[in-house]
């Protein structure tokens, strides 16, 4: 049973690794490598020459003991027994006789070492897949816009030659915002509004870069001269926002804040801007925001916190309530990035210099995790994956998780395992004492599952006049931010869900119609037309 058990671990560490991106990081073929040994936490290998260790800094050879040649123990001594080759499985897929030839191998870190041949073989892990393409502008679920065409699927457009702006899907219709507006319908593709960035072209509606859905053939169009009402029905551009300097929009919760809100963010120069879909009249929120950035967000899991890029290399991090904007902290930078984006704990800095990442919780930087250029925008999050657009192609990471706990991340950011003073101790347990005290007194700051559990007891409690409204008032939060404290929930079911219990409930006990009407906040004409739908 033993021997199945390590059978079992055996393949399934292998299964592991074997599905791990690596991917050929350096090659050493100028001397004859024989073992490699980890003595101390560094990488020792044997060769022709001596023994030579891996400098963590760099991960150059370095000669350590010219006297010892040949294969060596575990303890870096020479052995001279053990002069047999010996062939083994390599532990990823190998080309050519380095897949027949293999002699030994080591992880360790976010390395995998490989002798075959004679040869140092040195890969890397790589926590994400990369897809070649050139130049890659927009992305999104089913499309990849480029300098040199724009692909749907496998299909590349004929008539829209490259991409500038963004590529948006929607249930039945694809557009794309190449400075023009074009889009792909029933496989055929049509462009709405010619653009080419020529002098030939007239571009009265200016370079168009993104598109938003209001509600049926109804979208938000931004341009370079502000900000469209787009009737599809018609293919008529309304002006309803003439920019000042720049349109940046406040990502992340974009759509859900104009289904639910019937609101679009965005900042322009010095002000923090709301635009109404339903009346397009714009509301100046917070003025005077004098940060000059380049690209902003809402956290994804926190939507009173902000991240912005400054101008000045640096990560800028903002709470805002409904009175207030502030900033809280500045993260200075040593890259230029111009797009932000996150997923759950993890904010991604693309620029002309790479990809960097910054963890929300513990503050720290890699600004090293891809060295590539990266176009502005280009960048699709999906459920579960983000994928990032360079010129030379696209790196999709698959899920916050697995990017996490991928070896790469456990080294860039090392968890602490210092130990405990007596100090700190005795803070904790103060801390602990105060948050009794502060849970008694019943002014804690609510977790989110505490918030979700309130939110339910006053809807519950006030069903009868509750409203999307009464509750960010109540609890000083936008409904974007409290339909994403919780995956699952949302307000709006939940108080319908609760009104048709109450109705269901007293419609069986034959309650008076006004009375139903009096607990659960319906009319009493559409109680009496939904009644055997509530006592269904």
């Amino acid at each position: 049973m033993k021997k199945i058990i390590i059978i079992c671990v055996l393949f399934f560490c292998k299964y592991i690794f074997a599905t791990t991106n690596y991917t050929i990081n350096k090659k050493y073929d100028d001397n004859i490598f024989y073992d490699i040994v980890l003595y101390e936490n560094q990488v020792y290998i044997s060769s022709n020459k001596g023994v030579y260790v891996i400098d963590p800094s760099n991960g150059n050879l370095i000669l350590f003991d010219e006297t010892v040649k040949g294969t060596i123990n575990s303890n870096l001594t020479k052995n001279p027994h053990n002069l047999r080759i010996k062939f083994i499985d390599p532990p990823i897929v190998l080309s050519g006789a380095y897949s027949e030839t293999v002699t030994d191998f080591l992880y360790h870190k976010n390395y995998l070492y490989i002798l075959s041949k004679g040869d140092l073989l040195v890969y890397k892990n790589n926590p994400y897949v990369f897809f070649p393409y050139a130049s890659v502008r927009s992305i999104s679920e089913n499309c990849v816009g480029t300098y040199n065409g724009v692909f749907i699927d496998t299909f590349k457009l004929k008539k829209t030659r490259y991409t500038d702006g963004q590529i948006r899907e929607f249930d039945s219709i694809i557009f794309v915002c190449y400075n023009g507006l074009t889009e792909f319908k029933n496989n055929k593709e049509k462009i709405l509004y010619e653009n080419s960035n020529s002098k030939l072209s007239k571009a009265e509606y200016g370079l168009i870069s993104d598109i938003f859905l209001i509600e049926n053939s109804n979208y938000l169009v931004l341009s370079s001269k502000g900000i469209y009402h787009y009737n599809y029905n018609l293919n008529g551009f309304d002006l309803i926002y003439s920019k000042e300097k720049k349109i940046i929009p406040i990502k992340n919760k974009i759509d859900s804040r104009i289904e639910f809100n019937n609101e679009f963010h965005f900042i322009d120069g010095d002000k923090y801007l709301s635009l109404n879909t339903n009346t397009f009249k714009t509301t100046i929120l917070h003025d005077n925001f004098n940060y000059k950035l380049k690209d902003i967000l809402e956290c994804s899991f926190d939507g009173n916190i902000f991240y912005g890029i400054g101008e000045n290399k640096s990560l800028l991090k903002f709470v805002r309530s409904n009175n207030e904007f502030k900033l809280l902290k500045t993260y200075p930078l040593n890259i230029l990035p111009h797009t932000i984006s996150d997923n759950q704990e993890l904010i991604f800095l693309s620029g002309n210099d790479g990809l960097s990442l910054f963890e929300k919780s513990i503050e720290k930087l890699d600004s090293k995790f891809i060295v590539d250029e990266f176009n502005t925008g280009a960048v699709y999050k999906s459920k579960n994956d983000i994928s990032f657009g360079s010129i030379h192609g696209i790196y999709k990471i698959q899920g916050d998780n697995n990017l996490r706990s991928s070896s790469y991340f456990q080294n860039s950011f090392p968890k602490k395992n210092d130990e405990i003073s007596i100090e700190v101790v005795v803070i904790l347990i103060s801390l602990i004492l105060f948050l009794i005290i502060f849970r008694v007194l019943k002014k804690k700051n609510l977790s989110n599952e505490d918030l979700v559990i309130e939110i339910k007891k006053y809807i519950t409690k006030n069903l009868s006049k509750v409203t999307l409204q009464t509750l960010q008032d109540k609890f000083d939060l936008e409904y974007s931010a409290i339909n994403n404290l919780q995956k699952g929930f949302s307000p709006a079911k939940f108080i319908k869900q609760e009104r048709n219990n109450k109705a269901k409930d007293m419609f069986l006990s034959n309650q008076p119609i006004s009375k139903i009407s009096h607990h659960t906040g319906y009319s009493e004409s559409y109680l009496l037309k939904n009644k055997y739908i509530f006592l269904k």
